[in-house]
Order: structure tokens, then sequence, then C-alpha cells
């Protein structure tokens, strides 16, 4: 076991927050800086701009806690109370420091010109009179130092500067020399609570000496339980999590611990208790794609493992080919070319690195899902996707498109050989027709079976729309587009998933659009 761990306790100070007219974002974040450090954060307090009350939780604090860090109630204004606040709770007075002021004076030269700016910085710069300035690791850079007095740190309520009061002096005050981190891991459950609730209680008993410390959560297994005091003395705590709408698993548990060997301990027994339930999930698919990728295709059959080696090939040699400016994506958030954009992610974090942006464009759809919009306003956030978005019908987007994007030369396709308009197409790339806007479409996926795809996604635990979890196997108009019949469960009314389908010949058995036109030229 680790050395005693350092505490810290958090206040957060402003009437504004008790009102409820400002949203404390400020706790969050230095929780989970804090907790980066290895400092448990014991407790969060919220006060009004009294100085009393602000001297008296700060005396509390400071006497309870290795660190106190303060929030808010910093400026001009006569509301700003926490110097104050801060000097009696030690017994100390206000002075104005000649140093703060230097600064203030630097930074505020502009604005002395009106009348009362020597009065607002006097506010800023009347601090304790035995309170320290503390200006990270470069002092000369242009930055506002932090006031320290004793173990409590004094932060500003705006959370860009309280983020970048604390960015600045985190390695001056908390060196990661002196930290030791937390064990954290999570374990994933394709059950809901009410079927776990007796594991936990088993393995907590088991470790109930050991000093661990257990969230409770409700309706959790005895399983769960046993687990948890199991290690209760040991500092570890297990939190149990209920999901709603997560393609991959209904609950996922949180082993936290003071140290790798007895949070690893607590982690493998909670993987035994539950091994029937466990799911292998990814929380960031997006993130450190080539790696993530190269180890799912060893699990692979041949047969996928060829498909999926030539697609990546594919988008790789497009991109070569082809300068970034002359690429898109055709991204309507359906699973197939949900399944292309993850590989272009893979490709493009390859060849230009995960910073880069991934172009794409939407034709809509006349009436199209809220759950789709949803959709897709989520995966291009966090696959980095620039989304253009084009109305009327395909051929009238793909002409908005060229006339926009006249660079534009290859488009990147979810299209498969057994879509409608696939049979038409000769081979996985292939120009539009003459009478259409130009572009070269790539379909890395063509050659791929209904199945395979759900099996690049789930196995990579990309996200795709929730949809797909009710039923629905193919999504176009919202009032053309209905559950699969195939995957209706007998005598209730709900549907299997749509990666349940056997029969991949009704993959579009809930659709009701009009027959395609026979012309092979559409996106």
């Amino acid at each position: 076991m680790p050395g005693k761990r350092r505490t810290a306790g958090i206040i957060v100070i402003g009437d504004e927050i008790l009102h409820g007219s400002q949203v404390d974002t400020n706790s969050n974040f230095l929780c989970q800086r804090l907790y980066q450090r290895g400092i448990a954060v014991k407790k969060i307090t919220v006060i009004g701009d009294v100085v009393a009350e602000i001297a008296s939780n700060i005396a509390q604090f400071s006497a309870d806690y290795d660190i106190v860090v303060t929030t808010g109630g910093i400026g001009p204004t006569h509301d700003d109370l926490t110097y104050e606040g801060l000097a009696a709770a030690f017994d100390d007075r206000l002075q104005l420091n000649s140093e703060l002021k230097a600064v203030f004076d630097e930074f505020l030269h502009k604005y002395k010109q009106r009348s009362d700016a020597e009065e607002a910085i006097a506010k800023f710069c009347c601090i304790p009179s035995k309170a320290n300035l503390i200006y990270g690791d470069n002092r000369g850079a242009r930055k506002f130092p932090c006031v320290q007095m004793k173990n409590v740190i004094a932060l500003p309520g705006v959370p860009a500067f309280c983020q970048q009061g604390f960015n600045q002096v985190e390695s001056a005050l908390f060196p990661k020399s002196d930290s030791s981190p937390f064990f954290s891991k999570n374990l994933y459950l394709g059950k809901n609570e009410i079927h776990i609730q007796h594991g936990l209680g088993a393995v907590a008993k088991k470790y109930a000496e050991d000093g661990v410390t257990i969230g409770s959560y409700p309706v959790i297994d005895n399983r769960l339980g046993a687990v948890a005091k199991k290690y209760a003395e040991d500092g570890v705590t297990i939190g149990s999590y209920p999901v709603i709408d997560n393609s991959y698993y209904k609950t996922k548990l949180i082993v936290q611990a003071p140290d790798d060997e007895i949070g690893n301990s607590a982690f493998n027994d909670l993987s035994s208790a539950f091994h029937n339930f466990v799911k292998n999930y990814d929380e960031a698919p997006w993130v450190d794609t080539v790696e993530k990728l190269s180890k799912f295709r060893e699990t692979l059959e041949p047969e996928f493992r060829q498909k999926l080696d030539d697609a990546v090939d594919l988008i790789g040699n497009i991109l070569k080919e082809y300068p970034y400016e002359e690429i898109m994506l055709s991204f309507n958030g359906g699973k197939d070319c949900t399944m292309l954009l993850h590989l272009l992610r893979v490709k493009m974090d390859e060849i230009y690195g995960p910073e880069k942006i991934i172009r794409a464009f939407h034709i809509l759809c006349e009436d199209e899902f809220q759950e789709l919009r949803h959709f897709l306003l989520d995966i291009c956030w966090k696959y980095k996707v620039q989304l253009r978005e084009l109305g009327g019908t395909m051929k009238a987007g793909l002409i908005s498109l060229k006339e926009e994007e006249p660079k534009v030369k290859a488009v990147f396709m979810g299209s498969r050989s057994t879509d409608p308009r696939g049979k038409y197409m000769k081979s996985k790339c292939q120009w539009t027709d003459k009478d259409w806007p130009q572009f070269y479409r790539v379909c890395p996926l063509f050659d791929w079976t209904y199945s395979e795809v759900w099996s690049g996604l789930r196995g990579l635990c990309v996200p795709y729309c929730v949809l797909y979890d009710r039923g629905y196997t193919s999504l176009g108009d919202r009032s053309k587009t209905k559950p699969n019949p195939a995957l209706k469960i007998s005598g209730e009314d709900a549907y299997r998933p749509a990666y349940y389908l056997d029969e991949e010949h009704k993959e579009r058995h809930g659709r009701h659009d009009s027959p395609p036109p026979p012309p092979p030229s559409s996106i």
C-alpha cells in the first residue's frame, strides 16, 4: 500500500451559483485534475458572497484537508469577497500588493484612462498581507499569478480563467514526481443493475477489512457488493452506473483504487464474478485508431480480414493519389458510411495525423429521423468531421457540391454491391455518368456483406445510430422507413437490433421507397 494520500477540499463561492443563474463547472474540472495528480477530493461546498461564511469554511477546510482550492469571488465589484474571507480565516488583513498591482497595470494599461480604473485595480490587488503569489513554472511569461495563503489556493470563478490559473500553477504546486496516480478501470456488462445486484455484496464483503470505500449506487448486484466490501479498507471505490441507449453494454462498473495492485485484484474479482456478462468495449474508438485496427484485424477470419485490408489499402491509395482538398466523404449517418468513416479516420490519422479534419457532405432527406440528426452531430464532433449539408435531389445536391467545392474530384461512398443501385456499378471505383456532375466514386466496402459491416462496427465499438438497435436495418425518409418485420419479437411490440438479421436479402424490408431508377450515376 502507498503512503497516505494528500486530500483536498473545494469551495465554490458565489451567489450566482446558489441562485442557479450560473452553472458551476469549475469543481468538476478541479476534481478531474486533482484526481489525475493522485489527490483525493473529499468535499465540495458551495457558499454565498458573505465574508464570515467564506472565512469559516476556509478555516475549517484548511484544518481538515491538505489542500484547499477556492473558486469565485475574485474581482473588482462589491460582491467579490474571497480575499477578505481568506484574510479573516487566518486573522490577517488586506493590503495592496505592489507586485500584483504591477502585473495588473501592465495588462490593463489601455483601460487606465477610465476614472474608475484605479479603484477597480486596487480591489483586485488587495490581498491578505501574508499571502504569496504563485506564477507557475515560467514566471517570465505574461500571466496573472494565483494567490496562495498557507494551504489555500484562490482561483477566479470565470471557468476559462479558473482553468488557466490552475494550468499554470499545477506543476509547481503538484509536481508529477510527487504524484502517485489512482488506479481506475472500467468493466462493462451486458446486463442492467437488477440482474447483477447480488454480486457486488459478495466481493465487497471479501475486502471489507482492507479499507475499501464503496460508492453507493441504486440496485446493484450482491456479487458487486461483495467485491466492493472486500476492498473497502484499501480505498477501492466501485461505482455502478446504469446506461440508457448504449449500443454495447447496459451497466458500467468503475473500479478506483489507491494503487494498481489492489485495483487490479478487485477488477479481476469483478470480472470473474460477472464473467457471463462482461463486454469488451472501447469508449473512444476514434482515438489511437491505427493501433486498434491492427489488433482487431488479427481476430478476424481470413476472408473478412482480406476484405478489410483491401478497403483500408484503397482508402490509403486515394488519399495519396489525390490532394486533401480534392477529397470528400458522402456521409448520411447510415451503417455502411459509418463503417467507412471509421476506416477513413484510421488512414487520415496514419497519413495526416489525428487532428486533420475529415471533409464530408450530406444530402438531406425530405423527412429525416430526429435520432439520425442527433447521431450526425455527435459522431461528426467525435471523428472531427466537417459536414456540409446539401438540399434537393441527389443530382441537385451533387450539382451544388460541384459549385461550392469545385476542387473536389474523389468522393468516398459507403455503397455496397447489394444496394439497389450497387448492381449498376462495375467496380469499387468509377466515375459518374457524363450527364451528372463529374466525381470519382470510391466504394471501399463494395464487396462487404451486411453481416461483415456489423462485424466491423461492433468489433471496433464504432458508435452508430440508435435506430439500428430498435429493429431498423436500412434508413431512409422517416415516413417510408419502419423497423424490419424480420426482427419482430414474437408476442411483443419490440424488435431485435439490426445486427441480429440473418437473412441478409431482407436488409431493406423495412423500406418503402419507390424503386430506384436504372441509371448507375447516383451516389
